[in-house]
């Protein structure tokens, strides 16, 4: 992975996009559909919300903070209804390594 360098701002414009069409045709749950809107919110405007610190390393404290605040649910119910978009995510990645 060393060996890739990949832009940032390329992924998260591609996640955002992914993340559009995944929640407006896929089955998900009230959870699973609240964590996607907070992701959307995130990616879309994540130039104002997050400073990158060194290494372009976002605080994952703080993204999982608002993600709490905006969907009102528990870090449990969030890891569990990330599974879903962690897969989206990785199918990116993997397109960006090829």
């Amino acid at each position: 992975i060393d060996e890739f360098v990949i832009d940032y701002t390329d992924v998260i414009i591609q996640l955002t996009i992914k993340l559009e069409e995944f929640i407006e045709t896929e089955t998900l749950t009230d959870n699973e559909r609240k964590l996607g809107y907070a992701l959307l919110e995130i990616f879309s405007n994540f130039d104002k919300i997050f400073q990158i610190g060194e290494g372009n390393k976002f605080n994952k404290n703080l993204i999982l903070l608002s993600i709490r605040e905006m969907t009102s649910l528990s870090t449990k119910e969030i890891r569990i209804s990330m599974k879903k978009y962690k897969k989206i995510y990785e199918s990116i990645l993997y397109k960006f390594f090829e």
